[in-house]
């Protein structure tokens, strides 16, 4: 079985790239999986993750909750999707550095919904007060620093400007896998480059565009609120009629 390179693939590559994983069990079971939060990722599931699906399987796509960790997934075996995807570069098993954007997503010009989907899942959209005005900030935290790199520079490419960084060393997790891997993070801060990326690579994700949402509405609220205090009379002052 033969799939389309088109957006909604590379979207999916995307997603996967953020977080989702190939796992071989035995010699022919071949399981994919995507993850999410069940408190912040379940429109983005039900609306952008399973309708992809369901069009690259030909079949429904059941999502599976797991409430213990306040989590949701696809988890699925499909040999053939299965196959596709690894066939274009996708490791099975840990990813950490061995993930990157294929050349083919590239010639076809698909590679903003690769970012798309990845940032989906794995970047962030940070408001924060500076000083007292809201600000906002674009970035990813990640092991996988050559797939970073790779968006980083595809980012600037496109007139954003950030950096990117090694993350501080954190206290490791007996349990935890992740942890004992550096973490790299790009970093883009600033209403330009938030609304360069809505423009040219865009939020898939719900909440993310929601928050990109409110921020436009609250910047232009809030320069419209200066602007009427700046018109006002300072005390000792009277407006020339």
């Amino acid at each position: 079985m033969s799939f389309k390179i088109d957006k909604d693939l590379a979207l999916l590559y995307g997603i996967m790239l953020g977080d989702g994983c190939l796992s071989l069990f035995g010699k022919n079971e071949k399981v994919i999986a995507v993850t999410g939060s069940s408190r912040d990722d379940l429109q983005f599931f039900n609306k952008v993750i399973h309708p992809i699906l369901e069009k690259l399987r030909k079949k429904k796509t059941n999502l599976k909750f797991r409430r213990r960790y306040n989590a949701i997934e696809f988890n699925f075996r499909d040999k053939n999707l299965f196959d596709f995807l690894h066939s274009l570069g996708f490791p099975i098993g840990r990813k950490v550095n061995r993930i990157f954007i294929p050349e083919i997503f590239y010639k076809k010009k698909l590679v903003n919904y690769i970012i798309q989907g990845f940032f989906a899942t794995d970047g962030s959209l940070v408001l924060t007060k500076n000083p007292n005005k809201l600000y906002p900030r674009l970035e990813s935290h990640a092991c996988c620093k050559n797939l970073l790199i790779e968006i980083h520079k595809y980012l600037i490419s496109l007139g954003m400007s950030g950096g990117f960084y090694k993350c501080p060393k954190q206290k490791k997790h007996p349990l935890s896998f992740n942890e004992t891997h550096p973490k790299f993070r790009f970093q883009f801060n600033g209403k330009r480059n938030l609304i360069l990326f809505n423009d040219l690579i865009g939020f898939v994700n719900p909440s993310y565009k929601n928050k990109f949402d409110y921020f436009i509405k609250y910047d232009r609220d809030y320069d419209w609120r200066r602007g009427d205090l700046n018109s006002r009379p300072r005390p000792h002052e009277s407006r020339v009629l």
